[in-house]
């Protein structure tokens, strides 16, 4: 087997490196909790559904191109998935992509960011008001 070659999977029996493990698993869940399946994924990213189970259950290694559109997918950013802290949040990966963007905003555009995270907000609170 060619050892540069990232999308070959392990040998079975082989020792699973743990990161690859981890982003597997981070990839697996992201795509469950949107309720998507392989196939799904397979279709909107290019890559064969039995690589993207394979990328699953850590017997596959993932490169840069590759996450990017798993990114795209699951409407998270990259650094979600390379983050060694197994309880990452998505959330605190989304706020450092949104304050690197805002960063070349005029006033005026950053007065209507304002206004719509306050919009998320009362929509929110209303939320959380209405559930029993």
């Amino acid at each position: 087997m060619n050892e540069s070659n990232t999308s070959a999977p392990q040998d079975e029996g082989a020792v699973l490196d743990p990161e690859q493990v981890r982003l597997g698993a981070r990839l697996k869940q992201s795509r469950e909790y949107l309720g998507l399946s392989q196939k799904f994924v397979a279709d909107r990213t290019g890559i064969p559904r039995s690589a993207i189970s394979d990328v699953e259950r850590g017997v596959r290694k993932v490169d840069s191109l590759e996450l990017k559109k798993f990114a795209l997918v699951y409407t998270r950013p990259v650094g979600y998935f390379l983050d060694e802290d197994d309880d990452a949040d998505p959330g605190n990966h989304t706020v450092q992509v949104v304050a690197r963007r805002l960063g070349g905003m005029s006033n005026d555009d950053l007065a209507k960011v304002a206004d719509y995270v306050e919009m998320v907000e009362v929509r929110a609170r209303l939320q959380n008001q209405t559930k029993p």
